[in-house]
């Protein structure tokens, strides 16, 4: 059977204290990135960009869940401003033309294009941020699964559902596979929904805290 489309952006929901705030970290994005706001995210270990995370990485793999969508930047970090510097040449993040000839340098966005600054934002995976995002499964069809009491406590994997883009809380991925842990089911939903919310943490192990 074919793959159900449900998985949606995974949010900050508040921290594990009680408290509704939240760090929100400001990076140099990395080149070529297209993603959506609310997908897990990681720091580049070469160039120190911010990229999709690629879904293997356990060891200090997730950084956070963007909280803005991706520039698709020609160079990671086009247009941020450098230490204790300026922002030097922001530009667009649709593209610049040279007006004429005799100003080959000259770069002019047309009307209405947004200036990128460079940076991309997310929700860092601490300790104590809670997150919301869909349980479902990848097994065999890849679809959403009813939420239940005993999924609170276990560890779970993430996966992205192609067909949205986003990714999901997958209780076919446990043991070491496992990214996150379940603390909570989504208030605004009956136990047993398909295809619910749960809260959840990043593991400690898996957390790759940028400050």
């Amino acid at each position: 059977m074919a793959a159900t489309a449900f998985a949606d952006a995974i949010e900050a929901y508040g921290d594990i204290g009680g408290a509704i705030s939240y760090p929100i970290n400001w990076l140099p994005e990395e080149s070529g990135q297209t993603f959506p706001i609310g997908v897990p995210v990681q720091v580049n270990g070469t160039d120190g960009g911010v990229q999709l995370w690629d879904g293997s990485t356990l060891t200090a793999g997730i950084a956070g869940f963007s909280v803005v969508a991706a520039q698709n930047l020609g160079t990671t970090g086009s247009g941020a401003a450098a230490p204790f510097g300026p922002i030097t040449g922001p530009g667009s993040n649709i593209g610049n033309y040279a007006p004429n000839a005799t100003q080959s340098s000259a770069l002019i966005s047309p009307p209405g294009v947004p200036i990128s600054i460079g940076l991309s934002g997310f929700a860092v995976a601490a300790p104590t941020t809670i997150f919301i995002g869909k349980i479902g499964t990848s097994l065999t069809n890849p679809g959403p699964v009813a939420t239940t009491q005993q999924q609170v406590g276990v560890a779970y994997g993430l996966t992205k559902d192609t067909l949205t883009g986003f990714w999901y809380v997958d209780v076919n991925k446990t043991g070491g596979s496992a990214a996150v842990r379940v603390v909570g089911l989504g208030q605004l939903e009956a136990v047993g929904t398909v295809g619910g919310h749960v809260l959840f943490i990043v593991l400690p192990a898996v957390a790759q805290i940028i400050a």
